[in-house]
């Protein structure tokens, strides 16, 4: 089960994720979240990574330049969108691609998940990403999400049941091991982690 710990703002956290087992890390470019992560401190986050985890920089509509811009600047591992952005926009990068999808109704999703090519999708909430909403999970329950990523009001007591009831290839989680936006609990994040990965 791959674990990605969303929202990180300081290296102490993102070693907590390291450490707990987590395989990728999410860094906030987008002004306007409480988990926002300016590109200097995005920078030295990355730097203190080890190499077996990616930190995905998430993007909500910052337009091509700027993303490579930011991902050459943090040496980002994997870009992930949360935007308005159209298919074009999701190819022809030499990092791993993750499409943000808001779980609004099965048709939705379905189409998102037959249109992937080459890229990720990633479930998340009607109300979207950092909301600390659950999706209804009849939406995609059925659904082969094998190559899809799980989000939306995960927490270290029900991220176990989600995986084995919607059998993902990943889960993402943010508000749900934090003390308040953008600080870790750290023992929440080696819950989650564990619960995660020990589900199935």
């Amino acid at each position: 089960m791959w674990v990605k710990i969303c929202g990180i703002t300081t290296v102490a956290d993102a070693l907590a994720a390291c450490e707990a087992g987590a395989d990728a890390i999410g860094l906030n470019f987008w002004p306007s979240s409480r988990r926002y992560c300016a590109p200097e401190r995005a920078a030295e986050i990355v730097a203190a990574l080890p190499p077996a985890v990616v930190a995905y920089g998430v993007f909500v509509d910052a337009g091509r330049d700027v993303v490579a811009a930011t991902a050459e600047r943090c040496r980002l591992g994997g870009l992930q969108f949360h935007g308005k952005e159209e298919a074009q926009d999701l190819v022809g990068w030499s990092l791993p691609v993750i499409r943000a999808v808001r779980a609004t109704s099965r048709e939705v999703v379905a189409a998102a998940l037959g249109a992937a090519q080459g890229y990720r999708i990633l479930i998340d909430s009607p109300a979207g990403g950092g909301s600390g909403r659950r999706f209804d999970p009849d939406v995609v329950r059925g659904l082969d999400l094998s190559q899809a990523i799980v989000a939306g009001g995960l927490t270290p007591e029900n991220v176990a049941e989600v995986v084995r009831d919607l059998a993902p290839y990943g889960v993402d989680v943010a508000g749900g091991v934090e003390r308040s936006p953008g600080v870790k609990d750290h023992r929440l994040v080696r819950e989650f982690v564990r619960r995660a990965k020990g589900a199935r």
